[in-house]
């Protein structure tokens, strides 16, 4: 599959085909991290026959690990912060993103990264603090060639993203021989078809499990859960800020629909005060999972458990 700059238009201003529109909703966003691997643990080895208050010495050198702990926590906080607004793309450390939260994502890694840069200085300033109280205490033992330079770590940290348009081989690729070419095409229409379909059975999958169990609780007389009806708001919500106009699936999109027209505004209290629109809610959920279950479709039942 090729990353390109630009989408390839098509000439005269026709209508593009369904290939063309699986890659033109969006693009890829491509991720990478990286940071100094510091701990706070010494093994028996390295602790050897030194008196226990020097190994105490050693350990307080990165005791107060807080700072570490923030940069490492923005780090992680911001792979969550892509995989809340993407969708899965079968290449490690590859994302898809609807052309919608683009700027939204890319907006809030620059943020990001300035909190974590400055994470990362007030992280130099503490391990300077504790080298020097640590060279003063022991004079001796101390080997600064044992710990990273300020220098050294903003060096080692890696924090970068940039976003990728895919599109089929141009046609201009003169290094393709007209064979290899049409394979190529071939191979990406493939692969998008691929991507699309796991798209829509991952979408079907997440949908079906939190209503199914709504479903459950309002016709199985179990109390009404908060958090299951947090979860299909969220899951609704989810199919418009990131999954709308990338799931292209009528069944799914008619099913989700129908499911918004009942859940818009409910809220776990009306559920447990109102037996009759309980029953009405769960009679609905109840209609959509079947609907999915015995769907035509396998991509709508491929990753679901039946059992």
């Amino acid at each position: 599959m090729d990353f390109v700059g630009n989408v390839n238009k098509k000439k005269g201003g026709g209508t593009m085909s369904n290939e063309e529109n699986a890659y033109s909703r969006g693009c890829l966003i491509i991720f990478k991290s990286r940071f100094w691997g510091a701990t706070t643990k010494l093994d028996s080895e390295q602790l050897g026959d030194l008196p226990e208050d020097i190994v105490k010495a050693s350990r307080d050198l990165l005791t107060d690990d807080s700072k570490l702990v923030a940069v490492r926590g923005i780090i992680g906080e911001s792979k969550r912060f892509i995989k809340a607004n993407t969708m899965s793309f079968p290449i490690p450390n590859v994302d898809f993103i609807n052309k919608s939260r683009i700027t939204h994502v890319d907006e809030g890694l620059k943020a990001r990264k300035i909190w974590l840069e400055e994470a990362v200085e007030e992280l130099n300033a503490s391990l300077e603090f504790a080298k020097q109280r640590y060279q003063e205490r022991y004079p001796d033992l101390y080997n600064a060639g044992d710990y990273p330079t300020p220098a050294q770590l903003v060096r080692n940290l890696v924090f970068e993203w940039k976003f990728r348009v895919i599109s089929p081989p141009g046609k201009d690729m003169a290094i393709l021989s007209p064979e290899m070419y049409e394979q190529e095409v071939a191979s990406f229409k493939k692969d998008m078809k691929e991507f699309e379909d796991s798209l829509i059975s991952i979408v079907a999958k997440e949908f079906y499990e939190r209503i199914d169990k709504l479903k459950e609780q309002c016709l199985g007389g179990t109390d009404i859960s908060a958090a299951t009806v947090k979860s299909v708001h969220g899951v609704l919500e989810k199919f418009n800020r990131i999954w709308d106009g990338c799931v292209q699936n009528d069944e799914l999109t008619k099913m989700i629909q129908d499911v918004k027209m009942y859940m818009q505004g409910t809220e776990t209290q009306m559920l447990k005060a109102d037996d009759e629109f309980r029953r009405m809610v769960g009679k609905k959920m109840s209609e959509v999972t079947s609907l999915i279950r015995s769907s035509k479709d396998e991509r709508l039942t491929r990753k679901l458990d039946f059992a």
